[in-house]
């Protein structure tokens, strides 16, 4: 580390290439810890480099670890962070109040993201698949009102019209 970092003090953008590939991961799990958000976290890491760029002329060898001064740099960015993310909620606070309309980031968005969509597709394949090994009607059927309507085992029972502890079984054998 100290010698990568004295190179970037030279102006050597592969040592601090390297100085990013080795601490990145480290940077951003502490600053995931306190902000709990995958997008600021992103954001804010790479502000901590984009810092470490800029002020590497002020970490003196002396001092201490290129590590522990990385460290400080993360820390003061992640409350900046922090600090900034306060303010605009403050403001967006305040201006509900003006204008008695809450801020866009109140309102939630019902309609699930890509990702959620292209998961449920692939559960619902999954699903598929698993019922057509199923050979038995009865039982496929007994399971997807139980598991996919949410019957009770007396109204699939009513429903198929037979005895509580059969449907049961069906069920059962479905599963297994």
């Amino acid at each position: 580390d100290v010698q990568l970092a004295i190179r970037t003090k030279a102006g050597d953008e592969s040592a601090f290439q390297r100085l990013f590939d080795k601490h990145y991961n480290w940077v951003y799990s502490k600053t995931y810890r306190m902000l709990s958000n995958h997008q600021d976290t992103e954001e804010v890491s790479l502000d901590i480099f984009m810092k470490v760029w800029q002020k590497i002329d002020k970490w003196d060898t002396n001092e201490g670890s290129f590590q522990a001064w990385l460290n400080v740099v993360a820390k003061n960015t992640i409350i900046d962070a922090i600090r900034k993310k306060e303010r605009v909620r403050e403001t967006l606070l305040s201006m509900e109040d003006e204008t008695g309309v809450a801020p866009l980031s109140e309102y939630e968005d019902s309609k699930p993201t890509p990702d959620k969509i292209v998961e449920s597709q692939e559960a619902q394949e999954i699903l598929e698949q698993a019922l057509q090994q199923v050979t038995k009607p009865n039982h496929r059927t007994a399971w997807m009102l139980r598991h996919l309507e949410g019957c009770s085992i007396a109204e699939i029972s009513q429903l198929l019209q037979r005895k509580e502890g059969t449907v049961k079984i069906w069920i059962f054998r479905c599963t297994e």
